[in-house]
This record gives structure tokens, sequence and C-alpha cells, in this order.
């Protein structure tokens, strides 16, 4: 038996402390939503410019009261999907004048595939796009090899 060394678990979080995994998440640039196994709502990201304010009322309340009363078909369809596996994504589009949100779903299992809850992330395309058309008109700073100046061709980079 070659290299049988044993497996040993590592857990990526456990060393960093819970002010540095808050700040990480808050870092993100999409709103992130972690609800439990039994729809609670137990974690938001302060995300600075978030679609919707993530009050700390919310804390462990029913997803079902954070919904409007006509998306709570849906948000029931989505939870089923995901906590049974017919589905490991579900999203839906928020089009505003001057937004466009991109809202997923997604299932959080353990290693042996234990419904844990599902995480909801929002992405705004409109700052991404308003993003992109200001690099348009910006310096190049960024090249295919191909494209490379002389300069950073001779010294490999």
């Amino acid at each position: 038996m070659i290299n049988q060394q044993p497996k040993e678990t590592k857990i990526m979080f456990k060393n960093l402390s819970p002010e540095q995994l808050e700040a990480i998440l808050d870092a993100l640039p999409i709103e992130f939503i972690f609800i439990d196994e039994q729809e609670r709502l137990w974690y938001g990201n302060k995300g600075e410019k978030r679609s919707r304010p993530m009050s700390p009322e919310l804390i462990g309340k029913d997803i079902r009261g954070c919904h409007q009363p006509e998306t709570l078909p849906m948000v029931e369809k989505f939870v089923d999907n995901l906590k049974s596996g017919k589905k490991e994504e579900e999203e839906f589009w928020l089009i505003f004048p001057d937004r466009k949100i991109l809202n997923r779903f997604l299932p959080v299992r353990n290693k042996e595939g234990k419904y844990l809850g599902m995480i909801e992330y929002l992405f705004d395309f409109k700052a991404v796009e308003a993003m992109a058309e200001a690099k348009k008109n910006a310096p190049k700073r960024y090249y295919s090899a191909a494209d490379a100046p002389a300069e950073a061709k001779k010294d490999g980079h």
C-alpha cells in the first residue's frame, strides 16, 4: 500500500474567528441568506446595497413570514424541490428600472447528503453591467498573451 495515511477531517473555518468569518461573508458582493431545515432564517450578510433590508427581527422567523402572500406558492415549491433533492437549484429574476437581480436558492447538505437548509443569494446584474460599461473606456490593463505589450512579454508576466 503506497502512502496510506489516515484521512483527517479538516474543518475549513476552524482557524477563523467569528469576527473574521462574518467580515468575509459581509465582503461578498452578493446578498447572502441562510435558512435552516425548518425554514427559519438564521443569517443574512450586511451587503452595502441590499435590495431589501435585513431586519434583526427576522432572525429565527419562518421564511413564510418574510415573503409577500402572492409569492408563497413559489417559495413552497422551491423549498420542497430543494429539500427533496428533486432540484439542486431554483432561481427567479427581479427586474426593476434601476436593478436586475438574480435570486438563487441552493440546498445545503452535510457530507452524508442530509438536508440542513438552503442558502438564498441575490446578485445585482445592473451593477455588473455598469462596471463593464465603465471599463470599456478605461485604459487597458489586462491582456491576453498575444496582445500583451512587448515589455510584459520580456519579463514573462
